[in-house]
């Protein structure tokens, strides 16, 4: 019960006590009637005086205990009906304080309840939170302000390869990399002045190579600004740091490659005009009516020779091309060794000649003569023959030049030594790079395009070989390649070549029919001097409208040399078109294109052999007499 429901109870007894002490002293009042004393010894004298005199007092007592009945019965009726009156509050207060608890209770239960919700909720929440924290492929961990590692997720440590309980077995220090045991002092300071930190740092994994990790720190402080301690956010861009440096090394590579282009570029035009300035100088000179027989024929010399040297410009521009875009083809067939040496040392000994250096050339062959004939690619063995024998007639101002091939065992070797001014050790890694040369740019003392080796280089290793350099500056340098061997024939096959070769000498077509097909005036005219002297009758047209006509017209028509760039009708279409008129009759591509997917195009129109300007008499002439015979 409360203090409120006590007072209450308490207030009316109070009243009914007050009410009944007045009846009793209303009830003692009569006894002063009949003489009692009011002192307290006296009563049992009154009490004595009343039973003696109670005759005569006893209408007096009966009246007062009268009294005193109705005043009690009236104050009992009082105190009933008050009585009432207070349970009846006691109980309507006890219902409100019943109200009150059960809604409480209610109240409480519902506190409990939310109190119980709150709780799941926290739970859930810190799982969640606790989940997001582990799903990441970051790693994620805290320090206080000690640099204790209090809390990471997984991924910190599977980002060194351990596991959490390894990690804490191991003197952090140890997984730092030696160069960067200045980043958590850097970390420190940047932290407690700017509240965050942003580096790289390098840690060792536990398979023994370091990880790049990208990291971000941000202090945590409490409520009073205090830093309790760092979260850390660590990514590992090891891949990203390799991607980033290869692309560095490619842009690096890119710009040497432009460079040495454009070094290039300017070499071509260099290496090109300085040629043609010779054949068109020489050629105005041919003009004048008042030369000798002798000037003439040195001045035509001079033309052929640098014509020979521009075809060379042009044939390494060409196979550059092949080069970078893989185009380069090994084309296997019956060879004289000894015929493509001996052509290359010819060349060589005409060189020295003309530019009047005091060399000795010694060629050594040591090769099997029934040995002689091979299986190779004869075209591309030959020029890398004569670039290793240009560069050794270009860089040796005297001395000599050794030229040796052997077999050894089941390779065929070729060495080119001289005693030149040599290359250094340093640049000997180089030298077989595109472009490259030992001196570059417009100071350098030798001419060349630099792309001589590199092709030989190319070539050698399609031929299943490889080429190897001995130099030392100053003292020379030697050139050496191995290719495989493979055996063509025997001496009875090369005397046939040989007869064969002494046969062409002596054509005489003079009852064949030729049709020249070209729109070039000046190549009709070049190809009709050279045919001249074989008898063959010479038929020309202009383009390939007018050579169907012709070849209709001409049903005895023996051979067609057709050009294959033609305005209007070109040479691919014109052969399709001839094929419908006559099938067996022998077409001979002439094209500038040197592909070997331009080749395989022009024979599969209908072509049975292509010739790749500019066309040699030689050349033009064995390949005809594959297909007409002499008379």
């Amino acid at each position: 019960m409360t203090a409120a429901g006590s007072k209450h109870i308490r207030e009316p007894f109070r009243k009914y006590w007050s009410c009944l002490s007045f009846a009793l002293i209303v009830i003692l009042l009569p006894a002063s009637a009949f003489g009692i004393d009011n002192s307290f010894p006296d009563i049992y004298s009154i009490r004595t005086g009343i039973v003696t005199q109670m005759s005569e007092s006893v209408v007096s007592l009966l009246i007062s205990l009268l009294s005193a009945l109705i005043i009690i019965c009236v104050i009992v009726i009082i105190f009933s009906s008050k009585l009432r009156s207070i349970n009846r509050e006691l109980r309507e207060r006890n219902e409100q304080i019943e109200k009150i608890n059960k809604e409480l209770h209610k109240t409480n239960r519902e506190l409990a309840d939310q109190k119980d919700l709150i709780l799941k909720q926290h739970s859930e929440s810190d799982r969640f939170y606790q989940m997001l924290i582990e799903s990441a492929d970051d790693g994620i961990s805290f320090y206080d302000k000690d640099w204790n590692l209090k809390f990471a997720n997984s991924a910190f440590y599977s980002l060194i390869g351990f596991d959490r309980e390894s990690y804490h077995s191991i003197d952090p220090e140890v997984f730092i990399h030696p160069d960067d045991k200045e980043y958590q002092f850097h970390r420190a300071g940047a932290l407690s002045k700017n509240g965050f930190f942003e580096g790289e740092l390098r840690l060792r994994h536990k398979d023994g190579h370091y990880v790049n990790l990208s990291s971000r720190s941000v202090a945590v402080k409490d409520d009073d600004g205090e830093i309790l301690g760092a979260l850390t956010i660590s990514r590992d861009i090891t891949k990203l740091k390799q991607a980033h440096e290869q692309l560095i090394k490619a842009n690096l590579e890119v710009e040497t490659s432009n460079r040495l282009k454009s070094s290039f570029l300017a070499n071509i035009s260099h290496e090109i005009r300085t040629p043609l300035n010779s054949v068109v100088g020489f050629s105005n000179l041919l003009l004048a009516n008042d030369l000798t027989r002798e000037a003439k024929e040195e001045y035509i010399e001079h033309i052929n020779h640098n014509s020979e040297k521009l075809l060379q410009i042009i044939g390494d521009i060409i196979d550059l091309s092949r080069l970078e875009s893989s185009q380069i083809e090994i084309t296997y067939e019956e060879a004289s060794v000894s015929a493509i040496v001996n052509e290359v040392i010819e060349e060589a000994r005409q060189v020295i000649r003309r530019n009047e250096k005091p060399i000795i050339l010694n060629v050594k062959n040591q090769f099997e003569e029934n040995g002689d004939l091979i299986f190779t690619d004869r075209i591309w063995l030959r020029r890398v023959l004569s670039h290793l024998m240009d560069n050794a007639v270009k860089f040796t101002l005297d001395g000599s030049i050794e030229f040796s091939y052997y077999r050894e065992e089941d390779n065929l070797v070729f060495k080119i030594k001289d005693t030149g001014i040599g290359i250094k050790k340093e640049n000997l890694g180089r030298i077989f790079e595109e472009f490259r040369q030992e001196i570059d740019g417009h100071h350098r003392p030798f001419e060349g395009l630099g792309i001589g080796l590199t092709l030989a280089k190319e070539v050698i290793e399609r031929m299943g070989g490889k080429i190897y350099v001995q130099s030392e500056k100053g003292l020379g340098s030697e050139f050496s390649f191995s290719i495989p061997y493979r055996p063509a024939g025997s001496t009875k096959t090369k005397m046939q070549a040989i007869l064969k070769e002494q046969q062409m000498t002596q054509l005489n077509w003079s009852s064949r029919k030729c049709l020249l097909v070209d729109d070039n005036r000046d190549v009709l005219i070049y190809l009709s001097r050279i045919l001249t002297d074989t008898g063959v009758v010479i038929m020309t047209a202009s383009s390939g409208y007018e050579a169907i006509e012709q070849i209709k017209n001409t049903p005895d028509l023996d051979i067609v040399l057709l050009d294959m760039q033609m305005p209007g009708m070109n040479g691919i279409e014109a052969t399709q078109e001839i094929r419908k008129i006559r099938r067996d009759l022998p077409i001979i591509a002439q094209t500038a294109f040197i592909f070997e997917d331009d080749k395989d195009i022009i024979l599969e129109a209908g072509c049975d052999a292509c010739l790749i300007k500019p066309i040699r008499k030689e050349h033009l002439l064995t390949v005809m007499s594959s297909f007409i015979k002499s008379n």
